[in-house]
């Protein structure tokens, strides 16, 4: 049962407080630095439009940045040019900003000088064109940024508003792809220029035109990329290969055949790059030759060293690589080592991995594809969660799930690819439902440090945790309505625990967007801290550390073994009961199916 949950109705929550703000914790956790600064500058409320083209992730986390600081934001999701004309005619708003919008804004809205349109261009000042991202990667850019243009008839040539630079500086290049530079260092960026947009526009400081003659700016005109700049070379070196699968991980992927013995596949679309490093790149094969697989993902031999790919696309389905092509026998390659030293990451494909401190905080980390978690994958999670139980060295537990998502919930992909996608839907269901009770009946103290965005089952899944702690500007979306789903991971009991009855019917039937601001106000979590993943790793570190001392460890283990009685026992169990026989109903609706078909074909 969630502590800081169990004892909001205790004397004892002050003793917590107290003690966490001695072991100076809570101090910390608020929201500090330039960021802050940003959000205090702005001292007028505005009409804020957005135009995109979907609400995607950067546009979810600059909507709830601006809403934080009392500005009014209308998020239009727009098809063509007449729609946006019409809405801009009848909305009026003060300022139209487009985050995630590849369509050209039409001359009748970016020509309107009372309603400026600014445009979120995910490039350096200067840079120009539709694959900016990809381009930055392809040519190892080892710094990038995000700038504000007013839109114009010339594509991405409109005056300067403001422009924002970030190192890429990545420990493990591996995760270094463009969906993850976009979610990360793109989005931070976005919203902090962003902001220094509006707080120009509304101290009447007028944007700078694009001048190419100024020494800073270092962009250019870049032509779109083709197919023909995505096909993979099996010749050159896994180093180059990955960069090129990962420049187009996760849209539209690299194009690429394989080989299995002396026959090549048909062409298809390849994401999940991982360097292989561990020693099976020293394996004998021929270039393009799958060496062999480990869950899901298949290893192919380079022109020099090998690389690994977890997942393949055909027929507008992506799939873990194995799940298209399993007909091939590829031999099962060995598991590697769960356990690593304190800061390593897998030198070889490792989808979960520990470690393990000398102060006994042992941390979990699960980086599943865009966050979803198959059935397959979720026993193997929930195995990994029992050793730990088992292993007398820890005292604290750290669920860190993956750099770009915490979780998901369950594998909409691979449901969709199933036989009987209704007998997989309840099979995936039921094992992310022993990942959450693994977790709320653990006899050692949990903490969930969210590193990335969370939605559904996934954002669920958190809250069984006795602590919960995200980065800042880390998105929730804590509800299944979009998936016509009542949901489970036993949700009608954390949920209200954390936030109360009326506040969690709102969250799950309004179906919005939550920034971590928002979720730390309404107790959904204990605390965000950090704009990076590095300042948010350092303060889990230190938060676990006072955590894992004996004072706070006999204080919370106490608290959770005088709850957990066998009538708490027999509640969950119905809970969890209760939300399965709805979602038995559910998974053969057609809602589900008709919306499950909508998301995963593109």
């Amino acid at each position: 049962m969630p502590l800081m949950a169990t004892l909001r109705n205790l004397v004892a929550a002050r003793r917590l407080r107290r003690a966490l703000q001695r072991a100076r914790v809570l101090p910390e956790i608020r929201p500090t630095g330039t960021r802050t600064k940003l959000l205090s500058e702005v001292d007028h409320s505005l009409d804020i439009m957005f135009f995109v083209n979907k609400y995607n992730g950067l546009s979810q986390r600059m909507a709830q940045e601006l809403t934080e600081i009392d500005h009014k934001v209308d998020v239009r999701e727009v098809t063509g040019p007449e729609q946006m004309i019409s809405i801009a005619k009848h909305r009026n708003p003060d300022l139209i900003i487009c985050p995630f919008l590849t369509r050209r804004v039409p001359k009748e809205v970016w020509s309107n000088a009372k309603v400026p349109c600014l445009i979120v261009h995910p490039g350096i000042e200067g840079d120009r064109g539709m694959t900016s991202i990809d381009w930055a990667l392809k040519e190892q850019a080892s710094s990038w940024g995000v700038t504000i243009i007013q839109a114009e008839e010339e594509i991405d040539a409109g005056d300067i508003w403001s422009t924002t630079n970030f190192d890429i500086d990545r420990p493990n290049v591996n995760t270094l792809t463009k969906s993850s530079l976009y979610s990360n260092e793109i989005s931070r960026a976005a919203v902090r220029g962003g902001l220094e947009a509006i707080q120009n526009y509304i101290n009447g400081i007028e944007p700078r035109p694009l001048d190419y003659t100024r020494p800073n700016v270092r962009g250019t005109l870049k032509r779109n990329m083709r197919k023909p700049d995505r096909v993979i070379d099996w010749e050159q070196s896994s180093e180059e290969v990955s960069s090129l699968v990962r420049m187009s991980d996760s849209s539209p992927g690299a194009v690429a055949k394989i080989r299995s013995g002396e026959k090549w596949s048909e062409e298809m679309r390849v994401f999940g790059a991982y360097i292989e490093k561990s020693g099976l790149q020293d394996m004998k094969g021929v270039p393009g030759e799958v060496l062999g697989q480990r869950d899901g993902a298949i290893l192919v031999k380079c022109g020099r060293g090998a690389m690994w790919l977890s997942h393949t696309k055909k027929s507008k389905l992506k799939l873990p690589s194995m799940l298209w092509l399993g007909r091939e026998p590829f031999q099962p390659l060995p598991t590697p080592p769960l356990e690593l030293p304190d800061d390593a990451f897998p030198e070889t494909f490792q989808e979960i991995w520990t470690s393990v401190t000398a102060d006994g905080v042992c941390y979990v980390n699960f980086e599943f594809y865009n966050g979803a978690m198959s059935t397959e994958q979720c026993k193997r999670l929930e195995a990994v969660l029992a050793q730990v139980e088992r292993d007398d060295r820890v005292t604290v537990v750290v669920l860190k799930g993956g750099l770009n998502f915490f979780s998901n919930g369950i594998h909409l992909n691979v449901i969709e690819n199933a036989d009987d996608p209704a007998h997989e839907s309840w099979r995936n269901i039921n094992a992310i439902n022993d990942v959450v009770q693994r977790i709320f009946m653990s006899g050692k103290v949990v903490i969930s440090a969210i590193q990335g965005n969370a939605g559904a089952g996934g954002a669920m899944m958190a809250l069984a945790s006795d602590f919960i702690f995200s980065r800042e500007g880390v998105v929730f979306n804590p509800h299944y309505r979009t998936m016509q789903l009542h949901g489970s991971e036993y949700h009608t009991h954390f949920l209200p625990q954390r936030v109360g009855d009326t506040k969690a019917q709102e969250l799950l039937e309004a179906a919005a967007p939550m920034i971590a601001a928002e979720a730390v106000r309404i107790g959904f979590l204990d605390g965000a801290h950090g704009d990076s993943h590095r300042e948010f790793d350092e303060f889990v570190q230190d938060a676990a550390k006072h955590i894992a001392s004996k004072a706070m460890i006999k204080l919370v283990v106490s608290n959770k073994r005088k709850n957990r009685n066998e009538e708490w026992v027999r509640k969950l169990q119905r809970i969890r009961h209760e939300e399965l026989a709805v979602m038995a109903q559910n998974f053969v609706s057609e809602e589900y199916h008709s919306a499950r078909k909508l998301f995963v074909y593109h």
